[in-house]
């Protein structure tokens, strides 16, 4: 048997983390001139996308809602990485990358193993995508710090 509460809150936290990092993401696009962490926030663009697209298909089927705008605390987040500029911004922005998808897998990883077989095949691909951002953030970060040394 699903457990519904369960169900319901992953698919609204994936939800509500899925949109942030395309906001987020977004304001990358706009803010930053990196080439490479540019090419990151086109990627976590992209593949959040598929990602939420592929949560609504799940809920629309077991019945579920989704929320359609961030709550306060993800609005929150995204007006303090919004007020920062130049470097300062994309370290900020990778260290909330590093930061948040560390505990995104812990979620993921429960929910992969969940009795949902829907939610664990998502939690499975979700796991990959969280990793190969992780790995992509973390490379860039090394890159980032020295730019940002040598600037001063």
């Amino acid at each position: 048997m699903k457990d519904v509460a369960t169900s319901t809150a992953f698919a609204a936290t994936a939800a509500q983390d899925g949109m942030v990092e395309v906001a987020l993401a977004g304001l990358v696009l706009r803010k930053s001139g990196d080439n490479q962490l540019r090419q990151l926030a086109q990627r976590m663009v992209r593949d959040y996308a598929q990602s939420n697209g592929g949560l609504s298909s799940i809920v629309q089927c077991e019945g579920l809602v989704l929320p359609v705008e961030l709550d306060a605390k993800h609005n929150a987040l995204i007006g303090k990485l919004n007020s920062k500029s130049g470097r300062g911004f994309e370290k900020a922005y990778l260290k909330h990358i590093a930061q948040k998808h560390s505990e995104s897998r812990a979620l993921f990883e429960s929910v992969s193993m969940s009795g949902d077989p829907e939610l664990a095949a998502f939690a499975q691909r979700g796991l990959s995508m969280l990793q190969e951002h992780q790995l992509l953030a973390d490379n860039l970060r090394g890159a980032v710090g020295p730019k940002v040394a040598n600037a001063r």
